[in-house]
């Protein structure tokens, strides 16, 4: 019987006490009849009418509470309390569809409709054996229409609770990969970040050490002064990627650069144009300027660098130049990292190595 039914129970939990139990409200109509005949209704039948109106309750109770699967139990002693009373009230039409409701929630498949059929020929068999044929009509119609009406709802009831659940893992896998796709995230921003600013502090103390050689001191303390900046930006940013905070703008951003590019000697031109774009394109533009400075100050033995952001044809363009030269080209993690963090905004990175290298980076313009 349990691959016919399944775990969940009918009573919501955390729901309003008439949530779960409102429904009996309707039980009412079971007294109707005793009622109408009471002058004729012994104080014995009355009693007996009330017990198994009770047990019936009780029994309704447990099978809110229980499992669908250990609930079949009850629904069995409803029915049977429903079949036997018919003998002594005619109001046992009400209670027949709280056994539809019942089945129609607990039971999977083809046993689902099996009951149903049970029911029905249990209520079509004790009309016919207890209600006078005069009164066929208003017992077994009742009956029979409440208890699909109430089947119906009960099957309703199951498959939204199926939908519910599914839809409450869903939003668990959805958050589960949010987090993982965070912490990627998170993990490729520390790596462009500390990439670039690593790089840095090592040219930095490679030529405060020349510069020691030399018997160059100052130049050496200055150096020494720019790696103990760049050590604390560089732990400032990673403390921002941390926590979520946004980084310096890309205005900033390409302004520190050229001047870093400049302290190594190099002609810096800039072509800087007031862009607007959103927060994950600027973040992104962002770490291709770093990479472009770190590749320059890490690989060129260029001189001169050209720097430009513009706004052309619908598209952002951030383009880096130099005139170094190229012997091979390789692409590696930085620059397939920044490739990759381009298309997916829907934009596009190619590099030239003709006369020098050249970045070029274009995201899509938006509205904001």
């Amino acid at each position: 019987m349990n691959r016919a039914t399944h775990t969940m129970q009918l009573a919501r939990k955390g729901k309003h006490f008439f949530w779960n139990y409102g429904p009996l409200v309707f039980s009412v109509f079971y007294f109707f009849p005793m009622i109408r005949n009471l002058n004729t209704t012994s104080n014995a039948e009355i009693a007996v009418q009330f017990l198994a109106y009770g047990g019936f309750v009780f029994c309704y109770h447990k099978a809110l509470l229980k499992p669908a699967k250990d609930a079949v139990n009850y629904i069995v002693l409803m029915l049977l309390l429903c079949i036997l009373m018919t003998q002594f009230t005619s109001g046992t039409s009400t209670l027949f569809g709280y056994v539809g409701y019942l089945i129609g929630f607990c039971f999977l498949g083809a046993v689902r409709w099996l009951m149903l059929a049970v029911l029905m020929c249990a209520i079509t068999l004790v009309a016919t054996l207890h209600i006078n044929p005069s009164f066929w009509p208003y017992f077994i119609g009742p009956a029979i229409v409440i208890s699909l009406g109430l089947f119906g709802f009960g099957v309703v009831e199951y498959k939204e609770r199926v939908h519910r659940n599914e839809s409450r893992k869903s939003k668990q896998q959805i958050s589960q990969l949010a987090k993982i796709a965070e912490r990627e995230r998170i993990a490729r921003d520390l790596h462009d970040l500390l990439g670039h600013s690593l790089s840095s502090i090592s040219l930095k103390s490679e030529l405060s050490g020349k510069f020691i050689e030399a018997g160059h001191y100052e130049q050496a303390k200055h150096e020494a002064d720019e790696v103990a900046k760049l050590a604390r930006t560089a732990l400032s940013e990673v403390r921002e990627a941390v926590s979520g905070m946004k980084q310096l703008g890309l205005q900033a951003q390409l302004g520190v650069m050229t001047s870093r590019l400049k302290d190594k000697g190099m002609v810096v031109e800039p072509d800087i144009q007031k862009v607007t774009l959103s927060p994950e394109q600027e973040s992104c533009l962002c770490f291709v300027a770093k990479e472009a400075i770190t590749n320059v100050l890490k690989h060129s033995n260029a001189r001169k660098v050209t720097i430009s952001l513009n706004t052309c044809d619908g598209l952002h363009n951030l383009i880096f130049c130099d005139d170094g030269d190229v012997h091979k080209f390789i692409w590696g993690n930085g620059l397939s990292g920044i490739k990759s963090r381009i298309e997916e905004l829907d934009g596009s990175f190619d590099v030239f190595t003709e006369g020098g290298l050249k970045l070029v980076a274009q995201l899509p313009q938006k509205e904001m």
